[in-house]
């Protein structure tokens, strides 16, 4: 059943995401299954270091998790086997969306910083919100648990600037990788690399 409920978000999350983003870019939206396989790949893999990282670090700091993930954890809690499917669909979805950001945001934040301010707001109070509200109708139990209550434990301010971090670190890596040479075999390897790190835990 968790399975189950984490394909039926990510794959309504992609859905939704397409459809947003053709109504407003229309046929200008391209889909190049190389970049959305390197950026669905690239995300997975940042996605899961980071919260088995940061999550450890805000507690050390502040001396309580940040959040706890309630279905399937793994890494102490800090990281989900369904990040294999989420944080892939996330990808997907960031895939389209940087696409209508640099078509749509002016010069000034149309950079880096500027796009990582925007998905720093973004993913908590869109995607996770309505992650959480998903997977507590599907199954009756949070996803991705907050321990801080500013947001009914959905998400948090908190975590605000963490993604805006987060994100303009991983936007430097995706644009670097995006530099290189085309290898068919890169998206496959970070995507393997994404999955042997989540068994790890």
């Amino acid at each position: 059943m968790e399975i189950a409920s984490g394909i039926t978000f990510g794959i309504a999350l992609v859905l939704t995401s397409l459809c947003i983003n053709y109504l407003i870019l229309g046929s200008k939206l391209r889909i190049d299954f190389y970049r959305l396989a390197l950026t669905a790949s690239s995300v997975l893999l940042l996605a899961v270091v980071a919260e088995s990282l940061i999550n450890p670090l805000y507690e050390l700091w502040f001396g309580s998790k940040l959040w706890e993930y309630r279905i399937l954890p793994l890494h102490d809690s800090n990281v989900s086997a369904l990040g294999l499917i989420v944080w892939t669909a996330y990808g997907i979805h960031l895939y389209f969306t940087m696409q209508t950001l640099e078509a749509k945001l002016p010069p000034r934040w149309n950079t880096p910083s500027g796009i990582a301010f925007i998905i720093g707001f973004e993913a908590p109070f869109v995607f996770e919100v309505l992650g959480n509200l998903i997977f507590l109708r599907l199954l009756g139990e949070y996803y991705a648990y907050y321990l801080p209550s500013d947001v009914y434990h959905l998400t948090s301010f908190r975590v605000i600037p963490i993604y805006m971090l987060c994100v303009y670190l991983g936007l430097l890596v995706l644009n670097y990788l995006t530099s290189l040479p085309r290898r068919i075999t890169l998206p496959p390897a970070l995507f393997s690399a994404g999955i042997v790190y989540l068994l790890a835990g």
